[in-house]
């Protein structure tokens, strides 16, 4: 099965799981982030509010904003790891 696709402004993420909460307003995505993009990753999502685009079927566009973020390690600055990112995205009226 083919991951979906997301971007966040001008970031385009290959994500695993891409659920939507229409009744919350709300998009979740996970997605792995391996350690040598880690860094580049962090200082975007840091932004918190991005234009959301989902290509596909639908070509969903918003204005969302993190409202929840999870990873599954810590130590993404040390080589060679790759964790799991979770983030909720609210979409702003």
């Amino acid at each position: 099965m083919a991951n979906d696709i997301i971007m966040l402004d001008d970031l385009t993420l290959d994500v695993k799981e891409l659920i939507r909460d229409t009744e919350a307003g709300e998009v979740r995505i996970t997605f792995d982030v391996a350690s040598e993009d880690y860094h580049h990753l962090s200082e975007h999502l840091y932004q918190e509010e991005f234009k959301v685009r989902i290509p596909g079927n639908n070509n969903e566009e918003f204005d969302g904003k993190i409202v929840n973020f999870s990873t599954s390690l810590d130590n993404l600055y040390e080589e060679d790891n790759v964790g799991e990112y979770k983030i909720t995205l609210k979409v702003m009226d």
